[in-house]
């Protein structure tokens, strides 16, 4: 359910939901692998993951090359890790007044991408949209749609072990 609310935008409320199982269930006091409320063992661990995924605004589609974010909380400096079909990573965001830098690191095997998005302030006008892989530049070209940038490269690429995915959305200079 909070994970299910933070996709809907009610983050402090399913923030408050997490905080009283979490309240509940103390390590301290109860095993903290055994909570009835997802069916014994393991399942609130695999619930938490939705959680986790729905505060990154993680959205991935293995056979279309798709990987996108839209943090939920502190946009502005963000990490987490990822998980895909044939690899895991990192993913880092950092905003300030003239760009907004999106880093995806594949820290075992690999990523294969075509298309990219990432979630923008309301206010950013974006001018120009790069793409790096390990410091070479990619051809693409984006679309705006609301408070989202959509990428799409002019090929797929795969991102290795150890290789960096760079993007960096700049905002029009203010006249």
């Amino acid at each position: 359910a909070a994970g299910h609310m933070i996709w809907e935008g009610m983050v402090d409320e399913a923030i408050a939901i997490c905080y009283g199982v979490h309240k509940r269930y103390d390590p301290a006091k109860h095993n903290p692998f055994n909570e009835v409320e997802c069916g014994d063992h393991y399942a609130r661990a695999m619930a938490s993951w939705g959680v986790y995924t729905a505060l990154a605004g993680y959205e991935y589609h293995g056979p279309k090359g798709h990987i996108g974010f839209a943090p939920k909380i502190t946009p502005d400096k963000f990490t987490a890790a990822f998980t895909a079909a044939e690899g895991w990573g990192t993913f880092t965001q950092k905003r300030d007044e003239k760009v907004q830098r999106e880093r995806l690191v594949v820290n075992w095997g690999s990523l294969t991408v075509q298309s990219l998005a990432f979630a923008i302030p309301d206010d950013f006008d974006v001018a120009r949209v790069t793409v790096t892989l390990d410091h070479t530049t990619i051809k693409s070209s984006y679309e705006l749609k609301a408070s989202r940038v959509e990428i799409k490269l002019s090929k797929e690429q795969v991102v290795n072990e150890e290789q960096s995915l760079e993007v960096a959305i700049h905002r029009k200079e203010k006249s």
